[in-house]
């Protein structure tokens, strides 16, 4: 959750994002970018290691050599990995730009009413996601909220959703 000022309340109660939670956002959006782009270079690195590692065991005696060059459809599926790795990973990166993008691009909304608390946990990874419902809108944390909304009570919340991103921008107690 965007640790929000006063400020950044009276501008989202006229429905517009303040200048710093608009850097905000440009900085999470640019972090996705060079994320991605870091991400892309190691993966490329590892399938070039991949396939140099297969090569070589392919080249290493005489009969590894006669299997690899027996059937012709054998190099044409290995050449044609590196194309397909490459389209994969192109997806990827124009995916999380286009996400980056309409983050920077974001347009705040509000939902207001009774705040309710769930939570999920994962067997296998032990992470234990916590929700606060507040109307009909259901917002995701890492933490447990108790301490910061009180269950019953009405509160309004100003969000951001953009692509993948869900974020709580400020929010208010209704009396």
């Amino acid at each position: 959750m965007y640790e929000f000022t006063q400020e950044d309340l009276k501008y989202n109660k006229r429905g517009q994002l303040s200048p710093r939670q608009l850097e905000w956002l440009k900085m999470i959006a640019q972090g996705t970018r060079s994320f991605s782009w870091r991400s892309a270079f190691i993966s490329i690195g590892f399938t070039l290691l991949g396939l140099c590692i297969v090569m070589a065991l392919f080249l290493q005696n005489e009969d590894a050599r006669a299997a690899l060059f027996a059937d012709p459809m054998n190099l044409v599926m290995f050449i044609a990995i590196v194309p397909l790795i490459l389209g994969i990973l192109a997806l990827v990166i124009f995916l999380n730009h286009r996400n980056a993008n309409k983050l920077e691009n974001a347009v705040i909304s509000s939902a207001s009413g009774q705040v309710r608390f769930d939570y999920d946990s994962s067997g296998q990874s032990h992470i234990t996601t916590h929700y606060v419902i507040v109307g009909k809108r259901k917002f995701k944390f890492g933490d447990d909220m108790s301490s910061v909304f009180e269950e019953g009570e009405k509160y309004k919340f100003y969000y951001c959703k953009a692509g993948l991103y869900e974020f709580v921008m400020s929010y208010e107690k209704i009396a």
